[in-house]
């Protein structure tokens, strides 16, 4: 009899215990629902917040340029949530250009915790994304994307976070005239009058920019223009060399239109990438114009225009 009281003492206890891991099992799944899926309140009022997601550019080499990403996450709860992992991508225009993870973070309770992440842009992606850049009117949707994963023990639960913004330039801005400007070309003068310039074909391989000078030519004889010389550098970094042939003659007492048209040299965006990231995204933009025009049988070179433009970018604002 004694004995039997004693195996069911011993089974009770067994079964207090049972019933206190089931109980136990169901409080964290319960919390981690309530804390991660958005549960009514009051909730709904336990989540982790991220109050703000900063980024700024890190070590540069030639190949990658790492952004270091600093979200502030604050835990309401009075108890610390650790943090399994967090997984990001960055996009410029949907095309991934970055990635990165981070793992074993706490967010200790009811305190603001900085949680620092880094992430490796692949430069031998920039020129990619400088045609979508351009072939989209010079905007570029940039998208910062992952996931959260937070560590209940028994299970885990996924917190997605995504920060978007658009950035906008005018790199052209810089290349249009519309002050005249005299040129002493060996026993004449002319007179650029203006010069407007478009963005032309895009592909993967070259970007085309579209020039039209307007040139008064003051001389009583028409003048032969027979080659356009272009140069254009970014940051000491040659983007475009050539020369077209493209025979224009200036009109006597008139002003003649010279359409012409430069390239650049899609493939070293990556080179001219690292220059303006380790400039402070600043750009020194040099382009160079000659022309070639033919006067009672001299043919005579000179320089039709030179414009010097800086290019400011804030790439990671957000």
């Amino acid at each position: 009899m004694k004995v039997s009281v004693v195996v069911k003492r011993f089974m009770s206890k067994k079964a207090i215990v049972a019933i206190a891991i089931v109980i136990l099992v169901i409080v964290i799944a319960g919390l981690g629902y309530y804390f991660y899926y958005g549960a009514k309140p009051p909730a709904e009022a336990m989540k982790p917040e991220i109050k703000s997601i900063t980024h700024s550019w890190g070590n540069i080499t030639h190949d990658t340029t790492e952004i270091v990403t600093e979200a502030k996450v604050y835990n309401p709860n009075p108890f610390s949530i650790p943090i399994k992992r967090i997984t990001f991508d960055l996009y410029m225009n949907d095309l991934r250009v970055a990635f990165g993870s981070s793992e074993d973070i706490n967010l200790a309770g009811g305190q603001t915790t900085t949680v620092t992440l880094k992430s490796f842009l692949d430069n031998g992606k920039i020129p990619d994304w400088f045609v979508s850049h351009v072939a989209q009117g010079e905007v570029t949707n940039v998208k910062l994307s992952g996931n959260i994963v937070f560590d209940l023990k028994m299970t885990e639960f996924a917190y997605p976070f995504e920060q978007t913004f658009t950035l906008k330039t005018d790199l052209l801005a810089g290349l249009n005239i519309d002050q005249p400007q005299d040129i002493e070309v060996g026993p004449i003068t002319l007179t650029l009058k203006e010069l407007t310039s478009t963005w032309g074909t895009v592909t993967p391989e070259k970007i085309e920019i579209n020039h039209r000078a307007v040139v008064y030519n003051p001389q009583l004889v028409p003048i032969p223009v027979t080659r356009i010389d272009y140069k254009i550098y970014m940051n000491d970094v040659k983007v475009c060399e050539g020369t077209t042939y493209n025979p224009v003659v200036l009109k006597a007492k008139d002003d003649t239109t010279i359409p012409f048209t430069t390239t650049l040299d899609s493939t070293v965006l990556d080179e001219w990438w690292v220059t303006h990231i380790k400039n402070n995204e600043k750009t020194k933009l040099l382009v160079k114009i000659y022309s070639t025009i033919e006067v009672a049988g001299a043919e005579y070179n000179f320089k039709l225009c030179e414009i010097e433009q800086n290019i400011v970018t804030n790439i990671l604002k957000g």
